[in-house]
């Protein structure tokens, strides 16, 4: 090891192979990533409940995050689904590389579980009454039917973050393919 004048060290060896800062990256990298795969965060929201059997067959005439949000808050309107959260539907959602999963609030009991490679789709927004909330689209791969689990979070500051967790959970593993 020699001390650069920037005060960084280098590997003899990197001179023969390339940059040190290129493989401490790629290590870096793929310590990042196998810390992001080994994450299990939970969060504490309120479930809303889910719609059953959306058909998503049109969604090429229109972007399917309206169009979601849309079904949702139809089924709120039509009495299908709560619009307000209350202390009885409080729920923890873990979110892990094997995907979400929702407990009552005492942690005892699973009430739901989704496998990552069956979430379809996950959005936040911000419905009538200002309430954030996330949709978790789920269905399997080639079939047009989905459900959509509907959860109220306590800020939007929450519903990013559980949004940004899954996103980084789904690039950490396509990464690591």
């Amino acid at each position: 090891m020699k001390l650069l004048q920037n005060g960084s060290r280098e590997s003899i060896n990197s001179h023969l192979t390339g940059s040190s800062n290129e493989s401490l990256s790629l290590k870096d990298d793929k310590e990042k990533v196998d810390k992001i795969l080994l994450q299990r965060v939970h969060f504490q929201v309120y479930y809303l409940g889910v719609v059953q059997k959306i058909n998503m067959t049109n969604s090429k005439n229109r972007d399917t995050e309206p169009q979601l949000v849309d079904i949702v808050e139809e089924s709120q309107i039509e009495g299908k689904l709560q619009v307000a959260a209350n202390e009885e539907n409080k729920v923890l959602m873990f979110v892990s590389r094997h995907g979400i999963k929702v407990m009552d609030i005492s942690g005892q009991e699973v009430l739901h579980r989704h496998p990552l490679h069956t979430i379809a789709q996950l959005i936040q927004y911000t419905d009538g009454s200002g309430h954030q909330n996330i949709a978790v689209k789920v269905g399997q791969v080639g079939k047009h039917l989905y459900q959509c689990y509907v959860f109220q979070c306590h800020t939007k500051d929450q519903a990013r973050n559980i949004c940004d967790c899954v996103r980084r959970i789904f690039d950490a593993i396509t990464t690591k393919s």
